[in-house]
């Protein structure tokens, strides 16, 4: 079967129009969430080196987003390579700044974060994507406010191009903004949820409502409730108020292609 390449580096078999992610390893390795549940949904993790995008569907729900955003990269194993935070001025005023102690606080090293600030969002995806072909980052957080037009099926297949042949973990964060089509792997909407407290009625840890919306992979959408562990890095299930993870709905899959939990 003959190949066909298209200016943007998209692989086509010849004659068909179906967009084929390319892979140099002809695997793409997983990425741990660390939840088993989630986990065993997820059949290992999410593509390290592939786009994920990551859905705050209010304002209020977008440093939550963020914030998960930050922790998966944090699940990345140890290097010398950094995470490359990208912003422009407007998610700047909308989400605030970083704070170093209370990324410390969350078991990550501020240090590792080279935060980048643009004018606006077409600089920011053009920074994006030179960050992830720069080989100086393990993970590129990309963060959007708002319905942007300028992120769509062409500009996010550039960056889950870029991201799988460079071995990186790219990730958009969208903030008070509707899912559109894109070229994630994956796409999740994320919001707070109330943590257990600990002893002394000390605040818990955090806790995150996860919604799997899309999965390039064929996966059903599910919810899950995780709990991030600072000391481990990692994230573990947290029951729902029934106790397992749940089927989405409403969502983008064949609702007979669901599966129970």
């Amino acid at each position: 079967m003959n190949i066909r390449h298209n200016p943007l580096g998209t692989v086509f078999p010849s004659g068909q129009g179906t967009w084929k992610q390319y892979q140099p390893d002809g695997q793409s390795s997983l990425l741990p969430i660390g939840a088993p549940n989630v986990d065993t949904r997820l059949r290992g993790g999410i593509a390290r080196h592939g786009l994920h995008e990551f859905f705050g569907p209010t304002k209020v729900d977008s440093h939550a987003a963020v914030a998960f955003a930050l922790l998966l990269a944090w699940r990345l194993p140890e290097s010398d390579a950094g995470i490359f935070w990208i912003t422009s001025d407007k998610e700047r005023q909308a989400s605030g700044r970083l704070y170093p102690h209370g990324l410390s606080a969350m078991g990550g090293d501020p240090s590792k974060i080279l935060l980048v600030q643009v004018a606006d969002l077409r600089d920011a995806l053009r920074a994006a994507a030179d960050g992830i072909r720069s080989k100086a980052a393990a993970a590129v957080i990309l963060e959007a406010q708002g319905n942007a037009r300028l992120i769509d099926l062409t500009s996010t297949r550039r960056l889950a191009l870029a991201a799988a042949e460079a071995g990186v973990l790219a990730l958009l964060v969208r903030g008070d903004a509707v899912p559109m089509p894109s070229a994630a792997s994956t796409r999740w909407q994320v919001k707070s949820a109330p943590s257990v407290p600990l002893p002394g009625n000390a605040p818990g840890f955090a806790t995150f409502d996860i919604s799997l919306l899309r999965h390039r992979g064929g996966t059903a959408p599910f919810a899950a409730k995780v709990t991030w562990d600072h000391a481990t890095r990692s994230f573990y299930d947290a029951p729902l108020s029934g106790g397992l993870s749940a089927i989405v709905t409403g969502g983008e899959a064949d609702p007979a292609s669901r599966q129970r939990a």
